[in-house]
C-alpha cells in the first residue's frame, strides 16, 4: 500500500510474473494462464454473450490445452435476478474449484441500476457480495469431496485504501450512497466500492473455514483496459500511458492470487503478488 507515491513507484518498478509451470490447477490473460495448466473446465461469466463467445473463440485458438471444454454463461451483475439464476446454473456443475470474481465498471456519472441502486455501487459491490455467497456452498461442497481447498479471489484495487469511506457515518449506508446529490467527482466512488469490497471479503473469509474455501483479494495493478473506457480524459491517457500495466501482467496478478499460497493467504490482500495485509 504506502500511498499514491508508493503506488506510481510500484507501477513503474514491479513486473508480475506467470505462475510457476508446475503449478498444479485441477480475464483473458488470467484464462489462459489457468488453462495453460491443465483446468478441465472453464466457465466464463459474462453480461454480454457475444463478447464472451469471442473470447472463447481466441482463448482455442491461443492454448494447448486440447481437454479444457470452456462455457460461456450469462450474467449480469446490473440484475440480482441475472446472479441468482447464474448460481443456480453453478449448482449442476460437477464441481467447483477456482472463482474469480472480477466484473467491475467505473462510471464517472450518476447512474443507477433497474433495482434503483446506484451503478458503481450496484456491478462492483452488491452484485459482487451476492455472487460470491451464492457460490460460496458449491466451492465448500467440492472442495470436501476432492479433499482440497477451494478458491474465490476477489477482484479489488489499491485506490480502495486511499479513501475515508465517509458513508459509513450515514443511519443506511446503502441509501447515502444510491443518493444523487452525494454522488462524487473523479473515482471516488469506484473506489469506495472497492474498499466494501475489501471489508466484504474479509468478513466472509472470518466466516469460512480454509480447509474448505481460501478466500482472498487481489490488486490486479493499475492496468490499460476497458475499464478506463468512459474517462477520456486527457489526464487519464497519459497516466495511463506512464505508469499502466499491460492486460497482460494483470492477469498474472489474477492467476497468481486464485491459485498460489495456502491457508496462510486465507483473508488477505494480495498485490504485487504477495500477502500484503
Amino acid at each position: 500500500m504506502g500511498g499514491q507515491l508508493g503506488f506510481m513507484y510500484r507501477q513503474l518498478t514491479f513486473k508480475p510474473n506467470p505462475i510457476p509451470s508446475s503449478t498444479r490447477l485441477d480475464n483473458k490473460v488470467a484464462l489462459r494462464e489457468l488453462i495453460s495448466h491443465g483446468l478441465a473446465r472453464l466457465v466464463i461469466a459474462v453480461r454480454d454473450e457475444t463478447k464472451g463467445e469471442a473470447t472463447n473463440l481466441e482463448l482455442l485458438k491461443d492454448v494447448t490445452n486440447d481437454s479444457c471444454s470452456i462455457d460461456v454463461w450469462k450474467v449480469d451483475q446490473e440484475d440480482m435476478n441475472s446472479i441468482v439464476a447464474f448460481a443456480h446454473r453453478v449448482e449442476t456443475l460437477a464441481r467447483l474449484d477456482i472463482v474469480i470474481l472480477n466484473a467491475g465498471v467505473k462510471i464517472l456519472s450518476y447512474t443507477t441500476s433497474p433495482a434503483g441502486h446506484e451503478m458503481n455501487v450496484q456491478v462492483n459491490h452488491l452484485g459482487t457480495s451476492l455472487l460470491s455467497l451464492l457460490l460460496l456452498p458449491k466451492l465448500q461442497i467440492s472442495a470436501r469431496n476432492t479433499k482440497a481447498p477451494s478458491r474465490l479471489t476477489i477482484v479489488g484495487s489499491e485506490g480502495q485504501f486511499w479513501r475515508s469511506f465517509k458513508e459509513h457515518r450515514a443511519p443506511g449506508i446503502l441509501l447515502k450512497l444510491d443518493e444523487q446529490s452525494f454522488f462524487p467527482s473523479g473515482m471516488e466512488r469506484y473506489y469506495t466500492t472497492k474498499l466494501m469490497n475489501q471489508l466484504w471479503m474479509t468478513e466472509l473469509a472470518s466466516r469460512a473455514d480454509s480447509n474448505d474455501v481460501i478466500i482472498n483479494s487481489v490488486n490486479p495493478g493499475l492496468c490499460a483496459s476497458s475499464l478506463h473506457r468512459n474517462d477520456a480524459s486527457g489526464a487519464m491517457k497519459m497516466f495511463l500511458k506512464i505508469f499502466a500495466w499491460t492486460s497482460t501482467q494483470g492477469g498474472h496478478c489474477l492467476a497468481n492470487a486464485a491459485t498460489q499460497g495456502d491457508a496462510a493467504v486465507h483473508g488477505a490482500y494480495i498485490s504485487e503478488q504477495r500477502k500484503a495485509a
